[in-house]
């Protein structure tokens, strides 16, 4: 059985959050909304990165 790092743990619930939110974006219609000014996110920022929640300019406010 493999051990992993506290830091490997800590990424994966990370992730996991970032996707809980994502999900609660989409079932509420804020999916492509930024969080913090309302700017709609381009279909390009998400598809490099679906679980953005924010506008270029707002990178790692919400």
């Amino acid at each position: 059985m493999s051990e992993f790092s506290n830091e490997s743990v800590i990424a994966i619930e990370t992730t996991l959050n970032e996707v809980d939110r994502a999900l609660e974006r989409l079932r509420v219609g804020t999916y492509r909304a930024c969080q913090v000014c309302a700017t709609p996110i381009s279909d390009a920022d998400l598809i490099a990165n679906p679980l953005l929640s924010n506008c270029p300019a707002h990178p790692e406010l919400a």
